[in-house]
């Protein structure tokens, strides 16, 4: 079954952070969008790619800024996506470069496609949004397509131009015809996908290496905390990255998945899950998780896993486990400590 669209808090925090330098209300966004604030206190965490979209184009239009997506895409680089960024640009040439956006890309995200297709001398870099068509992607794609622009350039320079541009889009795609670093390129709308079209000269030209995170990573990594690709998987992802701004409702989540409720509903049904019995899981996987770590406090364990009242927390853990957070936390030390 299809996974429920995810994607990586590093794609999301530039708009974020560009929205805080213009002090605008950042957070009254996210929480219109349904994504917890604190989630973007990492990265690397999951949250739906619908509600991140939702959040881009509430912006967009409140601020009144018709190309938010250009502006935040013209400052961002691909170093800046996390532990991906710091994985592909670690390429020599723009050849090996593109070679590892293309294989580790679902590690970044999932309901987007990105390709290459040959034309001659010529390479097209494709990029198409997979989500349901109800769902507004204006900003994203304005992003999308300077993020790839921009990684190309990593190999070109920044004086570089496309031989080409097609965008999926109609004209409300048309801020791109304002860029002056576009001046020479033909750009076409109402097109099957965007696409940036280039010779396949510049695929052996050096990759410019730019600073990364300092964390350690390796593909492996990528690979561990990837957004799942079945539905099953992808849900539960879902359901832990909405949990710290509450109990996350059955109709929250549908909406987050892109789906109505009924649909929603429908793919439970199909997947033979009980959904409160699937929240209650993951609340018991979180909570033992995050009790091995002894800095973790108990009323911030209990607020991550969505209860308001940490006494609720602590009732929840005893009736799974007979025993009281505290009591298990003990437990698990004194093992860890007989064990070393």
């Amino acid at each position: 079954m299809n996974a429920i669209p995810l994607t990586r808090a590093a794609t999301v925090l530039p708009f974020a952070n560009f929205l805080d330098r213009l002090g605008a209300p950042t957070e009254r966004f996210l929480k219109q969008a349904n994504l917890p604030i604190c989630a973007f206190k990492d990265p690397e965490t999951l949250i739906p790619l619908t509600q991140s979209f939702a959040f881009v184009e509430q912006a967009a239009r409140s601020e009144g800024i018709e190309n938010l997506g250009i502006l935040v895409g013209q400052q961002t680089q691909v170093t800046a996506l996390g532990r991906f960024g710091t994985v592909v640009c670690q390429s020599l040439t723009l050849h090996e470069f593109l070679h590892k956006v293309l294989k580790f890309h679902s590690t970044l995200l999932t309901g987007e496609q990105i390709w290459l297709t040959e034309d001659h001398d010529y390479l097209w870099l494709h990029h198409q949004y997979t989500v349901p068509q109800h769902i507004c992607t204006y900003q994203g794609q304005y992003y999308a397509v300077l993020m790839y622009l921009n990684a190309i350039r990593l190999a070109t320079g920044s004086h570089w131009q496309p031989d080409e541009l097609h965008l999926s889009g109609p004209h409300k795609l048309s801020g791109f015809l304002d860029l002056d670093f576009l001046g020479n390129t033909p750009i076409h709308f109402h097109q099957e996908t965007n696409a940036i079209r280039f010779s396949k000269a510049m695929l052996s030209k050096p990759l410019i290496h730019l600073a990364t995170s300092s964390l350690c990573t390796t593909e492996e990594t990528l690979r561990q905390t990837a957004p799942a690709i079945d539905f099953s998987e992808s849900l539960s992802q879902l359901i832990r990255s909405l949990l710290p701004g509450g109990y996350p409702h059955l109709e929250v989540v549908a909406e987050a998945a892109g789906m109505s409720v009924r649909t929603f509903q429908r793919r439970l049904e199909d997947s033979n899950l009980n959904y409160s019995r699937l929240v209650e899981q993951i609340r018991f996987e979180q909570a033992t998780y995050l009790l091995q770590d002894s800095t973790n406090k108990l009323i911030d364990i209990a607020f991550d896993l969505g209860y308001t009242d940490p006494a609720n927390f602590s009732k929840a853990f005893k009736r799974w486990t007979g025993i009281s957070p505290r009591e298990f936390r003990n437990l698990y030390l004194h093992e860890e400590k007989s064990n070393s």
